[in-house]
């Protein structure tokens, strides 16, 4: 694209006799050397000396020149010399020149304002393409973002399309790949478990029978530890049955379930209230829920004389707090409780029974629901916060 010089000027200085200027011209000329030993030159009749008299007239005033017009988009070959130059002619009538030289403009020039024009037609016209190309490209990635946080939530989620290029598509079929190793891993240790659990039954049965022949005073103290054995192998196995046959996964409000478990906690006589109940629709299974509300009311009732109940919406999670006025626990145990077959000393010391699986159960349900269950210190005691997905979280995803 060839550049549009600016408008040009005309300089034209006033008349002069054509001797002056021929003869200004050819004195100022200097002289070639001669070659040895020939004549010297003879003077030329121009060649004449200047009358003091004859003084040159002042030059006349510039006069700018109109550019000539040219298309919208300079397609057409410039009707003029282009680039940055003087030019001058002699002027027969007056004896005088007329010079022509370009004058710079200020930016944008004419130049400058059709390269703009060519840039914004070019990205109108590449604009639309462009964009549905990068839709078409991140379109198995955003695919692969909805499938990673339904592997988070649920485990036995269906493998994700082939779709889309070919690299899209071998990415996709390592992660189903992934996807079906991990829920093998999982399944193969849950079941060594529940059949190591199991088969500790027959042992502890056969200990009982034994023990009816101990001394009285040992008796109690042994039946006692069979029988808290006892308890936790069912405990262990209520877990394995729980998750190796997790429920059906279905959208519901997750108050509802809060309300149940409220009121069936009140009709047995537990000093529990409501304080709060926010509507907030969840993807869960009904009664993995339920069970993580009931092992936290039993707990805050159990070790902290009462329960309180909120339930409110956090950014993009639905919250149920559960808090009590108990004893409470120091820092660096908020987090240890969460292992299995861990109990508090205070916990030990109130000679209340226990596994240690209760808050491990809830945790390990919760974050199946891509959610997770802490434990803070409150204004009285302990606060059990339950956290869950809004199902509109992954609706919008």
């Amino acid at each position: 694209m060839a550049q549009e010089p600016p408008a040009a000027t005309a300089r034209v200085p006033a008349a002069t006799p054509a001797a002056t200027s021929t003869e200004s011209t050819a004195a100022d000329k200097p002289s070639e050397p001669s070659a040895p030993g020939a004549a010297p030159p003879s003077p030329t009749p121009t060649a004449r000396a200047i009358p003091p008299q004859v003084k040159a007239a002042p030059e006349a005033k510039p006069t700018p020149l109109p550019p000539p017009t040219r298309g919208l988009f300079g397609l057409a070959p410039a009707p003029f010399v282009e680039g940055d130059f003087i030019a001058a002619v002699r002027l027969p009538e007056s004896g005088g020149w007329a010079t022509v030289q370009p004058v710079p403009q200020p930016f944008p020039n004419a130049w400058q304002r059709r390269v703009l024009l060519w840039f914004l037609v070019a990205a109108l016209l590449v604009a639309p393409a462009g964009w549905w190309f990068s839709r078409r490209l991140v379109r198995p990635l955003a695919g692969f973002a909805r499938a990673a946080e339904q592997l988070g939530r649920d485990p036995k989620a269906s493998v994700l399309a082939l779709q889309g290029p070919a690299e899209v598509g071998r990415a996709a079929q390592a992660f189903n790949r992934m996807q079906s190793q991990l829920r093998s891993f999982v399944d193969d240790r849950t079941t060594m478990i529940g059949a190591i659990s199991h088969d500790l039954r027959t042992p502890l049965t056969r200990m009982r029978f034994r023990i009816e022949e101990a001394p009285d005073e040992i008796r109690e103290g042994m039946l006692n530890d069979v029988e808290e054995m006892e308890r936790m192998i069912s405990s262990v196995l209520a877990f394995i049955r729980n998750a190796s046959e997790p429920g059906a996964r279905e959208r519901l409000d997750l108050s509802s379930i809060v309300e149940d478990v409220v009121e069936d906690a009140v009709f047995v006589g537990k000093d529990v209230r409501l304080e709060r109940n926010a509507n907030a629709a969840v993807d869960v299974d009904a009664i993995g829920m339920r069970r993580v509300l009931d092992n936290l009311i039993e707990n805050a009732v159990k070790y902290g004389d009462q329960a309180r109940v909120r339930l409110f919406i956090d950014h993009e999670d639905a919250v149920a707090e559960v808090s009590d006025s108990g004893p409470g626990l120091p820092e660096d145990e908020l987090d240890r409780v969460f292992q299995p077959f861990y109990r508090a000393g205070a916990a030990r010391r109130s000679g209340k029974q226990g596994s240690g699986l209760g808050l491990a159960v809830c945790r390990s349900i919760a974050r199946a629901h891509g959610g997770d269950v802490h434990l803070k210190r409150g204004a009285r005691g302990l606060v059990a916060q339950l956290r869950v997905p809004l199902a509109t979280r992954f609706a919008n995803a």
